[in-house]
């Protein structure tokens, strides 16, 4: 095997030096905690900042992940350097770069580091060295053994949490080394090789950016989107918000909390149609908050929705289904205070209203309490609906008290003239 070149020589490696320089630079400064976010790949490359599908190449994880990556890109790279000159050189280690980062942001989460392109210059330099003869003792049986052996490991580690690896980029990295050393020492099949070098990366690109919510195999696949999406949320930023929660969903089509967002970026932005299909999506999924809002809106006939009141009371009830506190008093409050004769329902208020109280086992929400003597006085008992007031409005904040008092004074009256 080739002599490693000594550190002396670096300035006749310019682009291999300043690769390993500028990793080291760029790693030391994201461990000083300095932001190197810019450089990660992010869902923003779906936004067309696809540098990121290189610049992830240059932070490092650990002092043994930089040491490893940079040793070998020093000894592949300047034999590379050395053959094929300071241009070809950089254009190779942007290909595998780029495509090895691609193809990990695509299929799982995306990775950092040197390693990707490690495996590049390992295919390049292993496939010319069977076809080229300037690179005939550049790489030995035991190096070659290590690479492979390595890649199994932690495909092993990644599997069994040992250690989260990004394999992805390194058979990505590996498979275009050895397409682009085949493509280089085998002219007559040039052009099968050079077509299936860029059928590999065009993919891998594709996978990247339109096409990764279809194949990303990731179980956190669309929760950053969802994060940034909320983010726009709570900034007003009602256009952005629906991009992001449209890839969430795009990512994630079963988790409801998704949806729901979705629905109320789009409510927020006028688009009504899109913000009804999105809650009646989480709503299907079982997300409590868009059945009660499906559920006031089939009952009012409002948003463009017919009133429905065989649909207000099938919601209704897929919310009473969900058992938590929330949600049978939403239901509660809805059968005690509904305008509709068909939904009003005094008997089914009280026995939901007691299951919420009942439910929070000595430390009652005073709006439940609010709710369960509302109840108890539509069926009769304003005796009861007092005791259970008076306990609702300590509890209460200032601007909910002056709403229990008025129906206190309401249930206190019913007593008095002998309701």
């Amino acid at each position: 095997m080739r002599p490693v070149p000594k550190l002396s020589e670096i300035p006749r490696y310019p682009v291999v030096a300043g690769i390993a320089l500028l990793s080291v630079g760029v790693t030391l400064a994201w461990w000083a905690k300095m932001d190197v976010s810019p450089l990660f790949a992010t869902a923003m490359i779906r936004r067309g900042e696809l540098w990121r599908l290189v610049t992830s190449m240059l932070p490092h994880a650990g002092i043994l992940h930089l040491a490893f990556n940079i040793y070998w890109l020093w000894v592949f790279g300047t034999l590379v350097e050395e053959t094929y000159g300071h241009l070809k050189t950089a254009v190779l280690i942007l290909l595998f770069a780029a495509g090895s980062g691609a193809w990990e942001f695509a299929l799982a989460s995306g990775g950092i580091g040197l390693s990707g392109v490690g495996y590049g210059l390992f295919g390049l330099i292993w496939m010319l060295s069977r076809h080229d003869q300037r690179f005939k003792d550049a790489i030995d049986t035991r190096t070659v053994q290590l690479f492979v052996g390595w890649f199994f490991f932690c495909i092993v580690a990644t599997v069994t949490n040992v250690m989260p690896v990004a394999n992805i980029a390194h058979g990505a990295g590996a498979a275009l080394g050895i397409l682009a050393g085949l493509t280089i020492s085998m002219p007559d099949n040039r052009g099968l090789t050079a077509a299936g070098l860029g059928a590999v990366l065009f993919v891998g690109l594709w996978g990247a950016t339109l096409g990764r919510p279809r194949v990303n195999l990731s179980r956190s696949g669309g929760y950053e989107e969802a994060k940034w999406g909320y983010d726009a949320l709570l900034a007003k930023k009602n256009q952005e918000a629906v991009r992001w929660f449209r890839d969430a969903v795009a990512y994630q089509p079963k988790v409801s909390e998704f949806w729901y967002d979705l629905g109320v970026a789009c409510e927020r932005s006028g688009n009504q149609r899109e913000a009804l299909a999105g809650y009646r999506k989480a709503a299907e999924l079982g997300e409590a908050s868009a059945q009660y809002y499906l559920g006031t809106l089939y009952e009012t006939g409002g948003e463009g929705l017919p009133k429905d009141t065989r649909q207000a009371l099938y919601w209704y009830r897929k919310l009473a289904e969900q058992g938590d506190a929330n949600s049978l008093n939403d239901v509660a409050w809805q059968y005690a205070t509904s305008a509709d004769p068909a939904i009003r329902n005094p008997a089914g208020a009280l026995e939901y209203a007691r299951k919420a109280v009942n439910l929070e086992k000595g430390q009652p929400n005073p709006n439940h309490l609010d709710t369960l003597a509302e109840a108890l006085y539509l069926n009769g008992y304003p005796k009861d609906a007092v005791d259970v007031e008076l306990q609702a409005i300590p509890l209460a904040s200032t601007g909910e008290k002056n709403e229990f008092e008025k129906r206190l004074e309401k249930y206190q009256l019913a007593l008095k003239i002998g309701k």
